[in-house]
């Protein structure tokens, strides 16, 4: 590890200056590789948790459910007059308002319930 000093002395030779730099970047660069590993050992212990798979699972069958199609032979049975297409922009809007509104009322709860099954975590809570 380099120590730094606030005040460098002016008689310093320029050699020594770059040294120093040099000494500082290479540093910087074994934070910056440290800090990277373990930001992505987190997104991928967080990605694979059972609880975001479920709730990923779990909306990814809603959008299934939302956006299946109703059968011919269903509409055709019917008496009542069918009302007009609605466009793919109109359909593609209400999914993200449904996405949104189901968003906001699940993730709570798989934080929840991911922040009483964390791996290695001691059953103490204060």
């Amino acid at each position: 590890m380099v120590v730094y000093r606030q005040k460098q002395s002016v008689s310093r030779s320029l050699k020594h200056r770059i040294r120093d730099a040099e000494a500082q970047l290479l540093n910087r660069q074994r934070k910056i590789d440290t800090r990277s590993a373990t930001l992505i050992r987190d997104i991928r212990l967080q990605i694979t948790a059972p609880s975001t798979l479920l709730l990923a699972g779990g909306i990814g069958f809603i959008i299934g459910e939302l956006t299946k199609r109703q059968d011919l032979k269903c509409r055709d049975t019917t008496d009542k007059p069918v009302a007009a297409e609605t466009s793919p922009l109109k359909t593609a809007l209400s999914l993200m308002g449904s996405m949104r509104t189901l968003y906001t009322a699940l993730l709570p709860l798989a934080w929840i319930i991911k922040s009483y099954h964390q791996p290695g975590e001691t059953k103490s809570r204060e």
